[in-house]
């Protein structure tokens, strides 16, 4: 599974940020004032949900942010507060390169809060979510398309430097193209259901699951074995589609959780039935596993749901640090908050 899971987003290789020291370092872009400006420079195609085409006809310089909405959605309409799957592409307007790209098998999508200025970045890709997630405002709806183009140190102008992992100069122009996916719920909202006889009991205080209560529970099957405790009536997971949850995990009559996520306000983006990293603000992130995704396809939004994972399925003989001894047979509560 997934440990220290805050939301925002980041590519594979991450980069621990320091602000810029100097603008004249790794510059690549040209100021050539008889060059197009924005979106002058390039245009932009493909259908909504899927990764758009840059078409190049010049450099996009650095300069001013110019946004423009390329598909207007049908979906929710946004407020303050509300939190939005959003998948993004960026390209570099000097490289034409295309170096970020969630709508891509491997990779997911950020979570971003409408009206709520964002955390502080840890790695670079901190920085994009981050700046996308700004021009998102109430009143867009679900469904939407919009692409801003903006020069690195109009955007960043503290971190200039933060893109090599990107190899993106500190002077060049992007592109960034965002998809506003879902409203993200703030917790399970639906019909309780009686739990399997396998399941542990959920401990709770103040309505936060705490922990799960193994006394009288039996011995696991060997088997994956998924429980319905709140039934949503959002859209169903399905095989690689993107999931947001919040989560617990505890191995078979462990003492305490190895990890969870509903006591802080780090839920995870994942791509259910896919072997994908998910872009969190983490260098700890890793995939997650096979067992946990596959338990997921086929419950829909707004459902609690207890997953029992044999350990073929989980971490197997080698365990996973201190918390999951080998053969660990792992129990996980996850409520799925949205699904695109």
């Amino acid at each position: 599974m997934l440990h220290h899971l805050p939301r925002a987003l980041r590519r594979p290789t991450a980069l621990v940020l320091a602000p810029a020291l100097a603008l004249s370092l790794a510059a690549c872009g040209s100021d050539d004032g008889d060059d197009p400006q924005g979106f002058d420079a390039v245009e932009i195609s493909g259908d909504y949900g899927t990764s758009p085409t840059f078409d190049f006809s010049a450099e996009v310089p650095a300069g001013d942010a110019e946004q423009e909405t390329l598909i207007e959605g049908d979906g929710a309409e946004l407020a303050d507060g509300d939190r939005v799957l959003v998948n993004l592409a960026v390209a570099d307007g000097f490289t034409e390169d295309v170096v970020v790209d969630t709508f891509a098998d491997d990779l997911t999508g950020f979570v971003a809060t409408v009206g709520e200025e964002a955390g502080e970045p840890q790695v670079a890709g901190d920085l994009l979510a981050g700046y996308v997630s700004d021009q998102i405002e109430a009143g867009m709806t679900v469904g939407t398309r919009f692409a801003v183009t903006v020069g690195v140190p109009q955007a960043f102008p503290d971190y200039v430097t933060a893109f090599t992992t990107y190899d993106v100069g500190n002077a060049d122009g992007l592109v960034f193209v965002a998809d506003l996916v879902g409203v993200v719920a703030e917790g399970a909202d639906g019909q309780a259901q009686k739990p399997a006889g396998w399941a542990p009991r959920v401990v709770e205080k103040k309505g936060v699951p705490t922990s799960l209560d193994f006394d009288g529970t039996p011995e696991p099957s060997g088997k994956l074995r998924v429980t319905t405790l709140i039934e949503g009536g959002g859209p169903e997971v399905v095989d690689g589609s993107i999931a947001v949850v919040d989560y617990l995990g505890q191995v078979y009559d462990g003492a305490k959780p190895f990890d969870e996520s509903f006591s802080e306000d780090r839920t995870l983006t994942a791509v259910v039935g896919a072997d994908a990293a998910p872009l969190v603000n983490s260098t700890l992130a890793t995939p997650v596993i096979k067992g946990w995704s596959e338990g997921l396809v086929g419950v829909t939004a707004g459902s609690r749901v207890l997953i029992e994972i044999p350990p073929k399925l989980g971490y197997g003989k080698a365990g996973q640090g201190e918390d999951i001894p080998g053969n660990s047979t792992l129990y996980f509560l996850v409520d799925v908050l949205g699904t695109a």
